[in-house]
């Protein structure tokens, strides 16, 4: 392995003869996105720190098929060297493709990212996808899809008995709205409350226009919150119609006309004028 290659990866898709072999918008911009969420997320189960600490580069791009992006992984943060962390990624990410268990920072939540990673697209934007660079190439096909869904069952399964309650209830929870995603139609956006892990929501297709008026706001989400067993805080919402809120609410403004009377009864006070104007 050469120091070059110890902090970049390439990312590849393959296009569809559906579409003359081109890679569509939509599928390209999601993988990314959703591969940048899994990385995040090991390196911050790696450090064992509450944020990200490193970003992604560009560095080159190629659309003769497959389409490629070079991606090298820098600091965000000082005084911070984001090879280890890369690395261990990397390598975890590879004994999943390979179908041997990973390290146990690897937990269920990142599991399920990886299989929600490899699912294939039903709506043939792409016809493969892969990474290569540090590691050796890693293919996201239903091989991998399926070793990350019985990762997904270990993890769960080595997670305390009645730890949590697992299940559904109605009501709200309250974050800052920090993802938007509809690139597949999947109706998604992610809150980051207070306290506990960020919160996926699926928002109803009545609401896709208005939504972009929440972007990096407080909001109060309502509707079905899904629970895990492995932790009191929920994971999921499906958003009520409506049920996406400014938090807190704006006070309306009283009208001019509302505010009527409203010093009425009050004692006017005596001002010498006079006193004022002689300075």
């Amino acid at each position: 392995m050469t120091e070059d290659h110890q902090d970049k990866f390439t990312v590849y898709l393959d296009g569809h003869e559906g579409h003359r072999g081109n890679v569509l918008l939509h599928a390209f911009i999601s993988k990314i996105q959703r591969l940048e969420t899994v990385l995040g997320k090991m390196e911050r189960a790696y450090l064992s720190v509450p944020s990200r600490q490193t970003q992604f580069e560009i560095v080159a791009a190629a659309k003769v098929n497959p389409t490629s992006l070079t991606l090298h992984a820098v600091p965000s943060a000082q005084n911070y060297d984001p090879k280890p962390a890369f690395q261990w990624t990397m390598r975890q990410i590879r004994a999943v493709s390979d179908g041997v268990e990973p390290d146990e920072r690897v937990g269920l939540d990142i599991a399920k990212d990886l299989e929600k990673l490899s699912a294939r697209d039903t709506n043939t934007g792409y016809k493969a996808f892969w990474i290569n660079g540090f590691a050796e190439k890693v293919l996201f096909d239903e091989n991998f899809h399926a070793n990350a869904a019985r990762l997904a069952f270990l993890r769960k399964k080595q997670i305390p008995d009645q730890q949590w309650q697992e299940g559904k209830s109605l009501g709200s929870i309250v974050g800052e709205l920090k993802k938007l995603d509809d690139f597949e139609h999947d109706r998604e956006f992610v809150i980051v409350p207070a306290v506990g892990d960020p919160v996926i929501c699926i928002f109803p297709d009545a609401m896709r226009d208005e939504m972009g008026s929440f972007w990096r706001k407080v909001v109060r989400v309502t509707g079905i919150l899904q629970y895990h067993a492995s932790s009191p805080f929920p994971a999921r919402v499906e958003v009520e119609e409506g049920g996406v809120q400014l938090y807190p609410e704006p006070a309306p403004r009283r009208t001019l006309a509302q505010m009527r009377g409203v010093f009425s009864g009050l004692r006017r006070p005596d001002v010498n004028w006079n006193s004022l104007f002689d300075g």
